[in-house]
């Protein structure tokens, strides 16, 4: 998603992989999370890999409701206040 030339998310065009298969691909470990009491073994094992050397992505899937917190006017750009920050005021 595109705002005020930031972007805040992606859609994937193949979810079922999602980024846990992304991490995959390019030889990381990746996880696909979907139910809440799976995340905290997810993590475990995540950072028992890390120990081991092993990046791991935990994707976690969550619903639209909770997926989607942002509104146009939270991607505002900032008013800055400080005179020395001024000058990234639009």
């Amino acid at each position: 998603l595109w705002f005020g030339d930031r972007y805040i998310g992606v859609q994937l065009q193949h979810p079922e992989t999602g980024f846990a298969g992304i991490a995959r691909a390019m030889g990381a470990e990746g996880v696909q999370v979907s139910r809440l009491e799976d995340v905290g073994p997810a993590l475990r094992a995540a950072c028992n890999a890390q120990r081991e050397g092993k990046t791991t992505i935990v994707e976690v899937m969550t619903t639209r409701e909770l997926g989607d917190p942002f509104r146009r006017d939270a991607m505002k750009l900032p008013k800055r206040l400080l005179p020395k920050y001024q000058m990234t005021n639009e």
